[in-house]
């Protein structure tokens, strides 16, 4: 067999990302490199005969101080395998501003905030930003229909569920998809201070969002639950951008969203379904769009209009 690589197919990819949880087979670290265990010239691309490696791993591997006979026993019991969520990955941040974009929508914070919240479902920050002697801390959640964690930082680590159907983590690009060309999350860090969500779909206690590409326009913030959404938007210094559910916080949040009906398994859920610090489902307004005395923008239908927010 020739000694010249070809590239290694897709399907072959995935299904070594897949067995292997997503992630370095001796640690777990979801930055990693595709591993030829007897070597290419040996075994080509047989995904049974190939593993994934962080770069320390393949370095110890490469320079013979990492046994094969070692990493052949991790392969057979991944790091990731026998977790839900995957082994911690270290994002880094800082500065004394911070943008989020939402699609077309961008939430600008500063410093002076100490902390803002990007989307707040019934109090609990999904997308939250913390400013800390320098430092920039993400707290972000991401679930499934189900409330099962898909995707997750906390403290600036990231961590992801090895339960899905498939998870690439390559460059600054984290996409998470749970099927053939269905992708529930894509997004970008952009250190030292942005994080770019293309594609998001958020669940939190039958409340659905959808972002960006995800979305009906394309390119905005789309509740679900009730049609409400807005695009082409840029908010400053909020303390919280787009709060949803009950619990709104009316202080200083620009878009409050109340939630008449919720949702389980893609059907309406009975009143009383969410525990209290989940949604009670008490607000049954008919307009899909209550804003906050402290912000009253023009509307168009469910759309907001175009004009630039700060506070």
């Amino acid at each position: 067999m020739s000694n010249k690589r070809d590239p290694i197919p897709a399907e072959i990819k995935r299904s070594v990302r897949q067995r292997c949880g997503f992630g370095c087979v001796m640690c777990g670290a979801p930055v990693f490199e595709y591993e030829h265990m007897a070597g290419y010239g040996v075994t080509g691309h047989d995904p049974d005969e190939m593993t994934l490696l962080c770069d320390k791993h393949h370095r110890e591997k490469t320079a013979g101080r990492l046994p094969v006979s070692i990493v052949r026993r991790a392969n057979a019991t991944p790091f990731n395998i026998a977790r839900s969520l995957g082994s911690p990955h270290d994002i880094y941040f800082e500065g004394r501003s911070f943008t989020v974009s939402l699609g077309s929508n961008e939430f600008q914070c500063t410093e002076p905030t100490k902390e803002a919240t990007a989307i707040e479902v019934d109090g609990e920050a999904i997308l939250g930003i913390r400013f800390i002697e320098g430092c920039i801390s993400l707290d972000i959640t991401i679930r499934d229909e189900n409330d099962h964690i898909l995707f997750l930082v906390r403290g600036g680590e990231l961590r992801h569920s090895v339960k899905t159907w498939d998870v690439t983590f390559e460059g600054r690009r984290l996409t998470v998809r749970r099927g053939p060309r269905d992708v529930v999350l894509a997004l970008t860090l952009a250190p030292p201070d942005q994080i770019i969500l293309e594609t998001a779909e958020i669940w939190c206690r039958g409340i659905f969002i959808r972002v960006g590409k995800a979305s009906r326009s394309g390119d905005g913030v789309e509740v679900v639950n009730n049609g409400a959404s807005f695009s082409d938007h840029v908010f400053a210094d909020f303390k919280t951008l787009f709060a949803v559910g009950d619990y709104l916080g009316l202080g200083g949040a620009a878009l409050t969203i109340p939630i008449g009906q919720r949702w389980v398994g893609g059907v309406p859920a009975r009143p009383g379904t969410f525990s209290k610090n989940g949604g009670g489902q008490k607000f049954t307004y008919s307009d899909p769009l209550f804003m906050s005395s402290l912000c009253t923008p023009t509307l168009q239908g469910s759309f907001l209009s175009d004009v630039h927010w700060g506070a």
